[in-house]
């Protein structure tokens, strides 16, 4: 049986739309992956269970499941403990979070950087914020779709 890495999160805020967690974690906007949750609609800013897995690389994979309510605390888990961080990292940072610790202290979110192993932070953050997702509305799911 394969360990599991796991790390905690308070949430803050809302989460971003959860294509944007793949467009972070994979580096494109468009990368062939598997997802489940409850994200409904799919542009919802209110979920609270995400699993996303790489098509072309079984390595890449990671899970978010609510563990407290109130207040949010998500668990991300991973049989690769280097997706734990950087998916930790990127829930934390867009949801004004909080990482806690496996003795129930605040981390922060730097302590996590150096633990992400060969993953380019600064350019996987620009192609999140940059996300064609980002302008995902209830109205517009499908922004990609438009021809402007």
């Amino acid at each position: 049986m394969t360990d599991k890495f796991n790390i905690k999160v308070k949430v803050n805020s809302d989460r971003p739309d959860f294509r944007i967690f793949a467009s972070y974690f994979f580096g494109n906007d468009l990368y062939n992956y598997d997802s489940e949750g409850n994200s409904i609609p799919v542009t919802s800013k209110n979920w609270t269970e995400l699993y996303m897995s790489s098509r072309n690389n079984s390595d890449l994979n990671f899970d978010i499941w609510p563990i407290n309510e109130n207040p949010l605390i998500l668990e991300v888990t991973s049989g690769n403990v280097e997706n734990v961080y950087r998916a930790a990292y990127f829930l934390a940072r867009e949801t004004n979070g909080e990482i806690i610790n496996e003795k129930d202290e605040i981390q922060s979110l730097e302590n996590l950087i150096e633990k992400m192993g060969d993953f380019n932070l600064k350019e996987r953050l620009l192609i999140a914020d940059k996300s064609v997702w980002r302008k995902a509305t209830e109205e517009n799911p499908y922004p990609n779709l438009n021809n402007e």
